[in-house]
């Protein structure tokens, strides 16, 4: 039988203890983590007042159009220099805040469980920002809390959908660069599809690399998904629909590939966006999704090497519930396995920034502050919206938990230990947010200083795995 511990609760399903917790969650660790649940689409306090995606993408538009003018001149001068410093300058100054908010947003958070889901969800669909597409560098926030934190308490399904529809999804994976050859648009200006967006989705998104698809369920789902675009026309002049805000998705049914598309052995007929929205309804009921999602949310929160049991269990919640992810969030916080002590996760370059601050009540997060939590994660090379590839970040600890890396996280300690170390007493902390280690307990109490023993608990295997 488990033994539901708060430990295993804040530190393996949250984002880390918070002084001060121990005693509440305590009292019910799974009623806690299951309590957030219903509060997992809320949109967190700072992040209120935010621009709209739509009007992040057109500013992001304008300035690329502006970029181009400017290079396409013939003498570069430093009038021509200072023009794009300043549009780097407002880039960099966005993707700045940006990191900052999101970067507060978990130190602050009072739903820990349901903000790392929310992260989970960001990264398992995925964009980056070192594409070169500015679409990205403005709207990449905007993106998450419009197609997955606004889709946690719906169905896989509708996420799945949401993150398809959203523009920067469709920048980012040059769906918006896809015509149906066939297509009125195709014939015209014999253009023809790009298969990137239907490959992910089906190799990322849905069935898995090894879910049964082949080359041509590819090419299908990729002319199903054709016309489906973001309102904004190649010279940033006229909209394709002037009717819609710009930077908002659009549907442009002369784009389309027209005819009935055969995809896992199932026909798709519709004539418009409602082809793909079927099919996409479907791969996110199929077995190998089920089992594909249920492998990738375990690894996260219990293993790098997923215990089968788990995986099927979760796998059967998914197909049972048809893909209700409150009901397969919850199922996950119901196995033994989630709260047996032998299974652990070494903390991610962010989980450690992010709880190493959780647990230092007090820490003003001011801009500057947050510069410099998320320089650190730069130098982990973990800032958001930047992963390699559409994978998004690997969830086992080879790949962060090699020698330079701990090396870099002792850097950090360091740093934080000598910034604060003296506003804080590691004696009193070191059990109220971690388990019990009279060896770690003897080491703090015989630190020779505040800021030696608020490094030695920081820097301490014990903190640096979730468990």
């Amino acid at each position: 039988m488990a033994v539901y511990s708060p430990f295993i609760a804040a530190n393996k399903l949250g984002l880390g203890l918070q002084p001060g917790e121990l005693g509440e969650i305590g009292k019910d660790p799974r009623g806690w983590l299951i309590g957030q649940l219903p509060k997992a689409s809320r949109l967190p306090p700072r992040y209120e007042g935010l621009a709209h995606s739509s009007q992040l993408i057109e500013e992001g538009g304008k300035n690329y159009l502006e970029r181009r003018n400017i290079l396409g001149v013939k003498k570069f001068t430093n009038e021509v220099k200072q023009k794009l410093a300043a549009i780097q300058a407002r880039e960099s100054e966005l993707l700045r805040m940006q990191a900052n908010h999101r970067l507060a947003v978990a130190i602050e958070s009072d739903t820990p469980f349901t903000e790392r889901l929310v992260r989970f969800w960001s990264n398992h669909f995925s964009i980056s920002a070192t594409s070169n597409k500015p679409t990205i560098h403005y709207a990449g926030l905007a993106y998450e809390n419009e197609a997955i934190r606004a889709n946690m308490t719906g169905s896989f399904a509708d996420m799945l959908i949401g993150v398809a529809s959203h523009p920067v999804m469709l920048f980012y994976l040059d769906n918006t660069n896809s015509i149906g050859p066939n297509s009125p648009a195709g014939l015209q200006r014999n253009l023809g599809l790009n298969e990137n967006y239907a490959r992910e989705m089906l190799e990322l998104h849905t069935l898995g690399v090894s879910g049964g698809y082949t080359q041509s369920d590819v090419i299908a789902l990729a002319k199903m998904l054709t016309g489906w675009t973001v309102n904004l026309s190649a010279e940033y002049k006229a909209l394709p629909n002037p009717s819609e805000a710009a930077g908002t998705f659009l549907y442009l049914q002369y784009a389309h590939e027209p005819g009935t598309q055969q995809l896992l052995g199932r026909s798709y007929s519709a004539p418009d966006w409602q082809q793909a929205v079927a099919a996409m309804r479907d791969l996110a009921l199929h077995p190998s999704t089920a089992t594909f999602i249920a492998e990738k949310l375990v690894r996260h929160f219990i293993s790098d090497n997923p215990p089968a049991s788990a995986v099927a269990r979760l796998a059967k919640r998914f197909t049972e519930t048809r893909g209700d992810l409150p009901s397969v969030h919850q199922a996950l916080v119901e196995m033994d396995e989630t709260w047996d002590s032998g299974w652990q996760k070494l903390k991610s370059p962010e989980d450690y920034v992010v709880s190493s601050i959780r647990a230092l009540p007090g820490v003003p997060l001011s801009d500057g502050v947050l510069k410099v939590l998320n320089d650190s994660l730069a130098s982990f090379n973990q800032m958001p919206f930047t992963a390699a590839s559409p994978a998004g970040w690997p969830e086992q600890a080879e790949h962060w938990g090699g020698p330079d890396a701990l090396i870099k996280r002792v850097e950090y300690i360091n740093m934080v230990a000598g910034a604060v170390g003296r506003d804080f007493d590691a004696r009193d902390l070191v059990a109220q947010i971690l388990p019990e280690n009279a060896d770690l307990e003897t080491a703090v109490r015989r630190s020779e200083s505040k800021t030696q023993a608020l490094t030695l608990l920081l820097a301490s295997p014990q903190f640096q795995w979730r468990a």
